[in-house]
């Protein structure tokens, strides 16, 4: 079969994923239901895409490897809905990713919206900054050396700085440049963009807020294969998929299916790898007594990704002040390391 190369609009995701779900609630076969799609779909390109899925899963494909053969959809929501065909959990799963993929776009929004001003506030004030070390403390040390006056420590330092990347601007400006092209034919070459995405999953995939997003997929996916009666050690495997490529999450995750190999209880198990705090683990430990465990591994991921999204909330909300804090203190205290030497000056002349 031939496949496509481009994924599609995240914007997309969160519908496809209600209507499919919608159309399997209702009786529909997956199959059935991605053929209704394309002949209400009035973009080609979807349109196509839904073809080709609907016709891979008329050759036998399941929904999840139909949907991959298309190149078109992100390999989350595949390995999402092919763990949902080992555990007959297609419905939630599909509820589930669009619950997801809206809280993505929600999060992708917020952080553009609040990274928008800041960032124009931060090359405003560098530029007034540039300015100030390059242009204007230049020629207030003249006319102060002329008057036989210094000015401040951290103005003269300043500009001393300024000199250095003024004699450098052309190998700064190339270097810059050189630095913005690269970035931008990596957003935008499919290939370079995913190994890049996939270096700095490795590295810092499995820490802060990553990686607790990451261990909420890992809960998520054990509460579901938890639910089917699936063994522990397969779903551990399966969940992997989903979370895997981080090297902390990894080793994690390594540990947690070496100790089920022994024969531990899984939520012994959990406890062991480290992936949950001392108190989740001791709520894991009590629901697996009463048989609750599933149910408690899925409000886990539930309330992980909540406190997620709110850290990055936090996060977000301290840059613009920060930045306007930073740059207005730097002028301000190159200004008055200017400012004090004429004031003097005025004063003595007075």
């Amino acid at each position: 079969m031939e496949t496509k190369t481009n994924l599609i609009s995240e914007q997309i995701l969160p519908l496809f994923c209600q209507e499919l779900y919608q159309l399997y609630r209702s009786g529909v076969t997956p199959a059935d239901g991605l053929e209704l799609l394309q002949e209400d779909e009035t973009d080609p390109a979807l349109r196509e895409t839904f073809r080709a899925a609907a016709e891979g899963m008329r050759d036998g494909l399941p929904l999840a490897d139909a949907l991959r053969e298309t190149g078109a959809f992100p390999a989350y929501l595949c390995d999402t809905v092919a763990l949902a065909d080992e555990t007959g959990k297609l419905e939630e799963s599909l509820s589930g990713l669009q619950r997801y993929y809206e809280r993505r776009i929600r999060m992708r929004d917020e952080i553009r919206a609040a990274l928008t001003v800041p960032l124009a506030l931060l090359v405003v004030m560098a530029a007034v900054v540039v300015l100030l070390v390059t242009q204007v403390l230049p020629v207030f040390d003249r006319v102060f050396a002329q008057m036989g006056v210094r000015m401040g420590g951290l103005a003269a330092a300043m500009m001393r700085a300024g000199v250095v990347l003024a004699d450098a601007g052309t190998a700064v400006a190339v270097v810059a440049a050189l630095l913005a092209v690269a970035a931008v034919v990596t957003a935008l070459v499919p290939s370079l963009r995913t190994r890049a995405a996939g270096w700095f999953l490795y590295r810092y995939g499995g820490r802060g807020v990553f990686g607790q997003l990451r261990t909420a997929r890992f809960a998520a996916a054990m509460a579901m294969a938890a639910a089917s009666g699936m063994g522990m050690d397969e779903a551990s495997e399966l969940s992997a998929k989903l979370c895997g490529g981080s090297r902390d999450i990894d080793r994690k995750i390594e540990t947690f299916r070496a100790r089920i190999q022994e024969g531990v209880s899984p939520a012994d198990a959990l406890a062991d790898s480290g992936m949950f705090s001392h108190r989740d683990c001791r709520v894991l430990k009590l629901s697996e007594r009463t048989g609750a465990l599933p149910e408690t591994l899925e409000g886990l991921a539930s309330r992980m990704q909540e406190e997620s999204l709110r850290r990055i909330d936090r996060l977000v909300g301290l840059i613009e002040p920060g930045i306007v804090l930073f740059t207005s203190l730097l002028s301000g205290a190159i200004l008055l390391s200017v400012m004090l030497p004429m004031m003097g000056l005025l004063f003595g002349i007075g």
